[in-house]
């Protein structure tokens, strides 16, 4: 820690309230005597942090100080001009404690070219500005391999601005699995190589963003302490230890204090602050008031939020999956050498023709990516004795045995040479000529399974070396004889192709209210990854947990409010921008200790909280020009009938016939099936976007939704605008919905089950089965015209009557009388479905979770890959209808609502004694919250 010695000091107490303000200017390495300064001017000290307009997610909340001081001497303090930005560093004090710490800057030095005495501006920052100009790449302490916690690369960035405060560390985002007493900070792992793959030069600027972005989380300097929080953290009721005057040594672990308020820490050295505060300072009766120059300006309400990941694909799966690492190949005999990190050869061996050598397997997970994998191949073959090699011009031919191979937890599959797997162990064999090396290409269609995926090679080349003679001082002469054949393998590499899905893992859309005008645009330096099939061969950088795997879902310390990251950052922009709000620019008079973690709640006319966005403190006048963004919801709570858990949210003036989801907004279908009515649950209000004058069926679609009405197909977007049509030659009766650009429609065929013998009659029905298949009408199929034995259809056969479709994002589901059928776009081809147990009925699906009826239960999935699936929960009786969060599931059965904890199985039951009399349409959890849409009624669950 660097030595500084005061060189300066000025003290000026407020006008007001007699607040004792001390400015210090240290230099490095001074050991004289320090010498008072006189304040001067109408603004002697004044400290700024910025920046207006910022939105709560930007993660560096800059801070400046500006000292006015009074010069009596020519060029007295000139000295604090200098090119070393770290010489001079200055502390302000407030009332005897450190408020704030920073270092002169010299290009922002001035003074008055004109006698004494005359005024000198000394700016200071905190430092933060220049992290963005220097690299972070740190060979010695922080390496380039390996991994760190996002804590460790934090201080180092901290470190570097050698302000030598303590960090007051709230940060309450978790991982699943997390310790929620310890910082997720200290819980989560970046992969330093991969980092600098994406990364190839950060700056200590890009590291801190890494490290807070994604969290929403931002750092800024009050009260002589580093703050580390996410704004929407100021909702809660916890603070940090040092948020409150409560002492000089604190205990580790949790108290209350005054008003319920609660105080929580985390594992790490002690933050000791000692600014008094309440957690919510009143603006009229809590000695804060605005003199009334202020601005209040309206922010309207957001009409999507996007959020975009950077990330890079990993540009050779070779080195993921080991082929050129020696020690991942089980090789007792040592058929393996290694010229280079890009060639590895097998040396023939006649005593152990037949014995296979394999790597140890990487776990790779069944999809339809296509796969490329290409690498060099030359084999050599040579035969001498005694010296003399034999016919070393001659081409021989030399066969090779190897292979790849998935190791299922059922069954086994082999790559061909033509690039499909086939069941079983089987090798590819290829018969080369030694001479010149050959470009060996395969075209690998997807991953048939989970398992491991393993290179292997099987010895059949031959090997034998003879040496003669020995001497009398017991070496051999170095003549030998003998033959050896080999084979080496260059410049290996394999890649996947995800196509689109790669892209949209890194994309993610919210549509909040079409009818508004402005979007929230958020990029992420790094963050989760989707939970697609090989997302760690996809996507180059991604957090870590303790054991080394990608954090999937995040919840609130103490909450089950599980979500990705990007959830959590909508979640959080939702909180403050979903309606419109409002924001206050002006002074505020106060002698209270003002900073970010400050929420200012106004009881006398807008009934509103807010929390400070900027801040210019004016010390001499005891008052803070700033900016307060409300907060909406803070103070107003939604509080159910006793006795009851629900509140009607809306009255409707139809009966609901049907309801389906289109984005975060709700479509309700009158019984009549003539209209077409939108709930938006931020506003709760219910408006008619769509009417015919005869009934209609609606269906779930890609961003919008489709009708069924006679040989017409619709498809409508969620303002009730038609946007696509199809007209079909005759009258449609099946489910139709639209995905990934084009109709989807049911077409049947016929198929003669009847007995052989002519006595039936060929046109009785029960001598035929009717099926029905997935068809795209529009799409342009190949027609071949040739003869196909059976149905040439598109889709997969589905039997039974239809019943249901259901849709989500990357899901169709379409239940039958007798089987549910499943299709996955991100595995299944175009119209091709899963068939799942007999009799079964899917009532709910995600991409993480199913839950279906079968039989007299409720069966609950864990979806481990695209088809395969653990039972999580067996309930007796199946439901009616199901939604689910990352957390819970909720289930009515017979018209009783229950959610199903995920994390420990718990079963609780929904009251909703507001709706009771009117039949369930539907359940849907929209941004957390769940919604009861009845009869005549909507209903919100307060928990």
């Amino acid at each position: 820690m660097a030595e500084f010695g005061v060189k300066y000091w000025a003290e000026l107490r407020s006008r007001y309230k007699g607040v004792l303000w001390r400015v210090e200017i240290a230099e490095r390495g001074f050991t004289g005597t320090a010498e008072e300064m006189t304040f001067d001017g109408g603004t002697p000290l004044q400290i700024t942090w910025e920046k207006r307009g910022d939105e709560f997610y930007v993660p560096v909340k800059a801070s400046e100080a500006t000292i006015n001081i009074l010069c009596r001497e020519n060029f007295r303090y000139l000295s604090l001009f200098t090119s070393d930005p770290r010489q001079f560093r200055v502390s302000i004090l407030r009332s005897g404690q450190l408020y704030w710490r920073g270092y002169v800057t010299a290009d922002l030095y001035s003074e008055a070219f004109a006698a004494p005495p005359y005024t000198v501006s000394v700016k200071a920052v905190d430092g933060f500005n220049l992290l963005s100009s220097i690299p972070f790449r740190d060979l010695v302490r922080i390496g380039t391999t390996g991994r760190r916690t996002l804590w460790e690369l934090l201080c180092a960035c901290t470190d570097l601005l050698e302000l030598d405060l303590d960090m007051a560390d709230w940060m309450d985002l978790h991982a699943e699995g997390m310790d929620e007493n310890i910082s997720p900070l200290r819980q989560t792992y970046l992969d330093l190589e991969r980092l600098y793959y994406v990364y190839e030069e950060p700056t200590y600027r890009d590291i801190l963003e890494l490290c807070l972005r994604p969290f929403a989380g931002q750092i800024f300097q009050s009260n002589g302490a580093l703050h580390i929080r996410r704004a929407v953290s100021l909702y809660r009721t916890e603070r940090p230890m040092s948020f409150y005057r409560v002492g000089t040594e604190y205990p580790v672990g949790r108290i209350i204090a005054g008003g319920g308020r609660r105080l929580v820490i985390h594992t790490g050295a002690q933050v000791v602050t000692s600014a008094a505060r309440a957690a919510v300072d009143g603006m009229w009766d809590g000695d804060l008031h605005i003199p009334g120059e202020a601005t209040l300006d309206i922010v309207p309400a957001l009409r999507q939020v996007t959020v975009d990941v950077k990330n890079k694909s990993l540009p050779n799966l070779i080195d993921h999956l080991g082929f050129y690492r020696r020690d991942a190949w089980t090789d007792p005999y040592g058929f393996i050498s290694q010229k280079s990190a890009a060639e590895l050869s097998f040396v023939g061996d006649d005593d152990h023709q037949g014995v296979e050598i394999a790597t140890r397997g990487e776990y790779v997970e069944q999809c339809n990516f296509p796969l490329t994998w290409e690498c060099g191949m030359q084999v050599y073959h040579s035969e001498w004795g005694l010296g003399v090699i034999h016919n070393p011009n001659t081409a021989v031919a030399v066969e090779i045995h190897y292979g790849v191979r998935i190791v299922g937890e059922g069954a086994t599959y082999s790559l061909s040479e033509g690039g499909a797997w086939v069941a079983g162990d089987r090798e590819i064999v290829r018969e080369m000529k030694t001479g010149s090396e050959e470009h060996v290409k395969i075209e690998i269609d997807g991953i048939p399974c989970d398992g491991e995926w393993q290179f292997f090679f099987r010895q059949t080349l031959i090997g034998r070396v003879t040496s003669y003679g020995g001497r009398e001082d017991g070496t051999t002469s170095g003549r030998t004889s003998g033959h050896l054949e080999s084979v080496a393998f260059r410049n290996m590499s394999l890649t996947i192709d995800a196509g689109d899905r790669y892209d949209a893992g890194l994309h993610y859309e919210a549509l909040v209210n079409p009818a508004n005008n402005v979007d929230m645009g958020i990029t992420f330096p790094v963050g989760d990854i989707p939970a697609v099939p090989n997302d760690r061969l996809l996507y180059s950088l991604y957090y870590l947990d303790a054991a080394g795997n990608p954090t999937r879902t995040w919840h609130t310390k103490g909450r089950r409010d599980f979500g990705t990251l990007v959830e959590h950052v909508v979640q959080g922009a939702l909180r403050f921008r979903q309606q419109p709000s409002r924001r206050i620019t002006g002074e505020l008079f106060t002698g209270a200790h003002l900073d970010m973690n400050t929420v200012v709640r106004d009881d006398k006319f807008l009934h509103a909280a807010y929390a400070v966005n900027s801040l210019e403190l004016n010390a001499l006048d005891d008052s803070y020009d700033c900016e307060l963004v409300e907060m909406p919801g803070l103070l107003a709570t939604e509080t159910p009938p006793e006795g009851d858990d629900c509140i009607e949210i809306a009255a409707l003036s139809f009966t609901v016939g049907k309801v389906i989801r289109c984005f975060n907004l709700l479509l309700l279908q009158d019984a009549s099936q003539r209209t077409v009515y939108l709930f938006d649950a931020a506003t709760r209000s219910v408006r008619e976007i769509y009417r015919r004058d005869e009934p209609f069926a609606m269906y779930e679609a890609d961003e919008g939704f489709v009708t069924v009405e006679g040989t017409r197909l619709c498809f409508v977007d969620c303002r009730g605008v038609v946007q696509h049509l199809l007209d079909l030659v005759e009258i449609y009766h099946y489910p139709a919905t639209r995905m990934d650009g084009y109709f989807h429609i049911l077409k049947e065929y016929r198929q003669y089950i009847g007995p052989r013998s002519t006595s039936a009659s060929a046109s009785d029905d029960t001598c035929w089965r009717t099926y029905r298949y997935l068809n795209r009408p529009e799409y342009p199929y190949d027609e071949d015209g040739a003869y196909h034995r059976g149905p040439n259809t598109t889709g997969t056969s589905m039997s039974g009557e239809i019943l249901e479709l259901r849709r989500t994002a990357d899901t169709l589901v379409i239940n039958t009388s007798q089987y549910a059928y499943l299709h996955d776009r991100r595995f299944d081809k175009p119209c091709m479905m899963q068939r799942l147990e007999a009799g079964a009925r899917i009532v709910t699906i995600s991409d993480r979770l199913l839950g279906m009826n079968l039989g007299e239960e409720f069966l609950l999935y864990r979806r481990d890959s695209i088809t395969g699936r653990t039972l999580l929960q067996r309930r007796a009786g199946p439901v009616d209808c199901a939604d689910q969060t990352l957390s819970e599931v909720a289930v009515a059965h017979e018209g009783a609502v229950s959610l199903i904890g995920l994390d420990d199985g718990s079963l609780c039951g929904v009251k909703n004694r507001s709706g009771v009399g009117q039949p369930l349409a539907g359940l849907f959890y929209i941004w957390g919250d769940l919604y009861l849409i009845r009869e005549r009624s909507i209903h919100k669950y307060i928990p």
